[in-house]
């Protein structure tokens, strides 16, 4: 495991535009990258063995989950989910009727996963969490 010198060293080295870093976590070689997402916008770009592949985005590799981002979103916008929540507590509502109303309120998409973190700090936090082993691999320059 990385020491706290070593995780403020890789921090900080992703504070620049494309220099990458390697790490090894659970015998996979990720690659960090800070790319351009679009426009001036830059993300830590994370490649689980030298690889972004997009059949990864549903988190089918057990291992994919471990390095990239979840997102899930709602179905409803803010204010269609409001107004169900506000018609939930009508008294008198047929069982379907509210189950539906509480499918608006509630209900989100399927879980996928993003290769892109926003920050270089949220993913050596993600990484410290789930990864059990975490070794820096020095680059051949």
């Amino acid at each position: 495991m990385l020491t706290k010198e070593q995780w403020a060293q890789v921090e900080s080295d992703l504070s620049h535009p494309y220099c990458p870093v390697k790490l090894r976590c659970d015998d996979h070689e990720i690659t960090l990258k800070v790319e351009r997402e679009k426009g001036l916008k830059y993300v830590v770009s994370v490649y689980v063995d030298g690889w972004i592949k997009g059949e990864w985005f549903k988190g089918e590799p057990e291992y994919v989950r471990k390095f990239w981002r979840e997102h899930c979103s709602f179905l409803w916008k803010p204010k269609e989910r409001a107004e169900a929540a506000k018609r939930l507590k009508q008294r008198g509502l047929p069982k379907d009727i509210r189950d539906w109303y509480r499918g608006v309120a509630e209900k989100k998409t399927d879980p996928m996963w993003f290769p892109h973190w926003p920050n270089a700090k949220a993913l050596c936090r993600h990484l410290r969490k789930t990864c059990t082993t975490v070794e820096r691999i020095q680059s051949e320059a």
